[in-house]
């Protein structure tokens, strides 16, 4: 009988979760880069100003820092994966450790073209919905490395399960909107609230991205105290309060008048809102089938036949 080399597959598990905060940090960064008007203060790529060593200024040193987590959150990837292949033969985590590495290829080819034809709103837009699919990945497979299956969540999983999905794939679009607007500098289209530029309605294509940004963020804070009620456990609660201080930093964001530190803030809390959500959904059951190693999923399947 086949055994788990489990002292790997908890090794891998540690990797992933460290590639999971490697990955925060450096989405927070790229923010603050953005926030900060710093993308081009290192005008070349994979070097900056020619050199490995970069001008001591701040814009460049920020810059900089943002292009040092990336190497550090590359490292934790390209382990996590390759101790995963080696570690677990379940067929779920086994496809995730080999699409890690592609969507990472993916990315660091994405930041280097946003730096070669001067930050394109959409391949800088491309660039942040990447690095989200790749903070889901990691997330769902440090998960799903532990050795307890995932935990049932109390309140009514069919139901949590839907919200979590559905929540998924409107928050996806949501952020995607919202680094749309960032680097489109589209953030004061709309100059005012609840209005845009004193009417209802926006009259031009870049308030209207920010004007359905908006209020598609106050429609998903409705789903997402739904999510809250229906699982009632920590993870959702946060879900429910993060949805909050992120439709009130949204509005802070326009009254305040692009002010960098509450853009940076409204970023990193949506970015946690995903990571968060992504975990509700692993607890929830949605990538159960994932995690089971193939004697056990056909041990599953025999006793569904047999019932």
């Amino acid at each position: 009988m086949w055994r788990c080399p489990w002292p790997v597959r908890a090794m891998a598990a540690r990797l992933a979760g460290a590639a999971v905060v490697a990955v925060f940090v450096l989405m927070t960064l790229g923010n603050v880069v953005s926030a900060t008007g710093s993308g081009l203060a290192c005008p070349d790529w994979p070097l900056c100003h020619g050199s490995v060593i970069p001008p001591l200024r701040a814009d460049v040193l920020i810059e900089y820092s943002h292009r040092l987590a990336a190497l550090a959150a590359t490292v934790l990837i390209v382990a996590a994966t390759v101790l995963t292949l080696r570690g677990t033969r379940a067929p779920g985590l086994r496809r995730l450790a080999w699409l890690l590495p592609a969507l990472l290829a993916a990315q660091i080819a994405l930041g280097g073209i946003t730096v070669l034809l001067k930050l394109p709103h959409l391949i800088s837009t491309a660039h942040l919905v990447n690095a989200l699919l790749i903070l889901a990945g990691l997330i769902v497979l440090a998960r799903g490395l532990r050795p307890a299956a995932p935990a049932r969540s109390r309140g009514g999983d069919g139901r949590l399960r839907r919200l979590a999905r559905g929540g998924l794939i409107v928050l996806l679009v949501q952020l995607a909107l919202g680094g749309y607007v960032r680097h489109a500098g589209a953030g004061l289209a709309c100059p005012d609230f609840p209005l845009c530029s004193g009417d209802l309605l926006p009259t031009q294509w870049l308030a209207g991205v920010h004007w359905v940004h908006r209020w598609l963020g106050v429609l998903l804070l409705g789903l997402f105290i739904h999510v809250a009620v229906a699982g009632r456990t920590a993870a959702t609660r946060l879900v429910g309060a993060l949805a909050v201080l992120q439709v009130a930093l949204g509005i802070a964001v326009v009254l305040l008048q692009l002010t960098p530190v509450v853009r940076a803030a409204h970023a990193a809390v949506g970015y946690s809102l995903w990571a968060v959500l992504v975990w509700v959904s692993v607890e929830a059951g949605c990538w159960r089938g994932s995690f089971a190693s193939p004697a056990r999923s056909s041990a599953a399947r025999e006793a569904v036949h047999a019932a």
